[in-house]
Parts: structure tokens; C-alpha cells; sequence
């Protein structure tokens, strides 16, 4: 029975997931909770498909700003490379897998590096919320 799952196994593994660009500003005096606050999160997703080798890089690049009474006051720009590779019979297509699972994979990375930064800057932890890459 387990020789029998080895031989139907099939999916994508992941090789490397690789920070490519990580700016980020703030000035000096950042407004907390206040409602008129600001955040503007944008999203890029490029996918870059070897159908030779079943290899897929998926570059994502968060843009990040906080704004109060027309003041950028906090700034962020986060890329990240993932590389996969197709292994078996998986019925995903490999543009597909990069612009939604790939994304998806990657997306925990930068929001973990962002709260890191935003910690470091003495702003507290910014959040971002969940993305739903299957609409983007």
C-alpha cells in the first residue's frame, strides 16, 4: 500500500523562497489609532514558467504606505522570488500554480518581514490582512 502512494505522488516542491528587495521608511512622528489613518497595500504578482523542466519562479512584490492628513509616513516595498518545481501527473497548470498557490506560499513571508521592520521601527506590529490570490 505505501509503495502504491510513492508511485501516484505528484505536486509541486518548493526549492528556494529568497528575499529580493526590502525598502522601508517612516519619519519621524508616525500617528497610531487614529481612524483617519490610511494603509494602502498593492500586490504584484510575475510568474516566469520553464515547461522543460517543470520550473516556476513567482516574484512578489508588496508596495506599503501608511497615510495621515496626506502624509506618507510610513513606506514599504517587499519583494520575494519562490522557486518550485512540477513533479508527476499534478493537474495544475503551471501559470496557474505561480499567480494562485505560488503567490499564496509566498505571501506568509512578507507579512512576516513587514512585521518585523515595523517592530524594529518602533510602529508596533503592522498586520496585513489575508489576500484571496484566486481573485487577483
Amino acid at each position: 500500500m505505501e509503495e502504491e502512494k510513492k508511485n501516484i505522488e505528484s505536486g509541486f516542491r518548493i526549492h528556494n523562497i529568497l528575499l529580493i528587495e526590502s525598502n522601508f521608511s517612516r519619519i519621524e512622528t508616525v500617528e497610531f489609532n487614529n481612524p483617519e489613518i490610511i494603509q494602502n497595500v498593492n500586490i504584484e504578482v510575475a510568474v516566469n514558467v520553464n515547461p522543460e523542466n517543470n520550473m516556476i519562479s513567482v516574484k512578489q512584490t508588496l508596495h506599503y504606505s501608511q497615510e495621515f492628513n496626506g502624509v506618507e509616513q510610513v513606506m514599504a516595498v517587499i519583494s520575494m522570488i519562490g522557486v518550485f518545481e512540477k513533479y508527476g501527473d499534478s493537474p495544475l497548470d503551471l501559470e496557474q500554480f505561480g499567480h494562485v498557490n505560488g503567490a499564496a506560499i509566498i505571501y506568509p513571508y512578507i507579512r512576516e518581514h513587514l512585521s518585523n521592520l515595523s517592530a524594529k521601527a518602533g510602529l508596533g506590529l503592522i498586520f496585513l490582512p489575508p489576500v484571496n490570490l484566486t481573485k487577483k
